[in-house]
């Protein structure tokens, strides 16, 4: 044999030797369910998704301020349409995040700041009635209504409730015709002052939410984007089981807190949030179009194809009960996502969530 040729061989052996020893990966090798694998679908989960979903919760909350700003410069009908659709937006941003509520936005035992944009989410109670009477009380009064008011006020009076109430609603009956509303803002410009309080409070939040991931967590230094993907959580919980866990609790709080029956009421958009949220756990497993490489894939490759077309289909039944308003339906395709996200992709992950669950669950 040629000596050049040999050594090419020879050279060429002892790198793929390497390689497998090092852990590397080629394009064409397969997909297969290893540590490495799981770490680069969770990476890119957490830059193509997470990341940019903690961005846009950010930025219309800012977008919000902005608008509320303007509105109330000159209140009209255009106007308050324009907000009221940007209140729109932001609570679909938020609902894109909330399936992955954990991190930044749950850092704190007693106070999380999840709660201080949705007070429905930590225990499902409707407090609609107790912020509009606190709405009313300080159209009445003369509290200094600065930003140290609105940030001292216990949850229940502030987040994304309490702006949907504002904007969607005239105080002094609850009528959500627009010329009502208009007029109220004109004759009270304490409501205006309302809006700036609680969309400036909003956005002190959402702020903190993408500072911890993207710059500085808990005064660690660093990014809870890098100790979420070098498992370096606070109770050391391993990064893909609190993703995991994070989804099948925010699927197991919509069925059992009936939320698309009480959320975003005074706005009537509480299928669309319904929807965003079942699109935000699809591409919690599917990736979106910057992934290469999904949970969705690894399970499939793992031979858990049958649980991926079971996931799909409750996926798809309920997008449809949506589609349909189905609140009673809605429930049941939440439940069994729930069971999916507590059985069959663990399974198929080999991924223990350390907690056992009865059929009855």
């Amino acid at each position: 044999m040629n000596f050049l040729l040999f050594r090419s061989l020879v050279f060429s052996a002892a790198a793929g030797l390497l390689l497998t020893a090092c852990g590397g990966e080629r394009v064409n090798d397969p997909v297969t369910v290893t540590q490495s694998s799981l770490d680069k679908a969770l990476q890119e989960l957490t830059d193509n998704s997470i990341i940019p979903a903690v961005n846009d919760f950010a930025s219309q909350s800012a977008a919000l301020t902005n608008q509320a700003e303007v509105f109330c410069s000159a209140p009209d009908a255009a106007g308050l349409t324009t907000l009221q659709q940007q209140w729109r937006t932001l609570a679909d941003s938020w609902y894109h995040l909330l399936p992955l509520n954990f991190g930044p936005a749950d850092d704190d035992l007693v106070f999380p700041p999840y709660i201080y944009i949705d007070s429905l989410r930590q225990r499902g109670n409707n407090y609609s009635a107790t912020v509009r009477s606190e709405i009313n009380t300080l159209l009445g009064n003369t509290t200094e209504l600065n930003s140290s008011y609105f940030d001292n006020r216990n949850f229940q009076y502030v987040g994304l409730l309490a702006l949907e109430i504002a904007i969607f609603e005239r105080a002094s009956d609850a009528s959500k015709n627009t010329t009502d509303i208009v007029a109220e803002y004109q004759a009270q410009p304490r409501k205006c002052d309302i809006i700036s309080g609680l969309s400036n409070a909003l956005q002190v939040k959402a702020d903190y939410i993408r500072s911890g991931w993207t710059l500085n967590h808990k005064a660690t230094g660093k990014p809870y984007r890098e100790l979420f993907l070098s498992n370096q959580l606070d109770d050391g919980t391993p990064a893909l089981t609190q993703l995991l866990t994070s989804a099948q609790e925010f699927l197991d709080y919509l069925q059992q807190r009936n939320v698309a029956t009480v959320a975003a009421q005074s706005s009537g958009y509480n299928w669309p949030l319904m929807a965003t949220a079942i699109d935000s756990i699809e591409e919690i497993l599917q990736g979106n179009s910057a992934s290469t490489l999904s949970l969705f894939s690894l399970m499939t490759a793992a031979g858990y194809d049958a649980a991926v077309s079971a996931v799909r289909s409750n996926i798809a039944a309920a997008r449809e009960n949506i589609s349909n308003q189905d609140a009673l339906l809605f429930k049941s395709s939440a439940a069994q996502l729930d069971g999916n996200f507590k059985r069959e992709i663990p399974d198929g992950l080999e991924v223990d969530l350390g907690i056992n669950f009865t059929d009855g669950d």
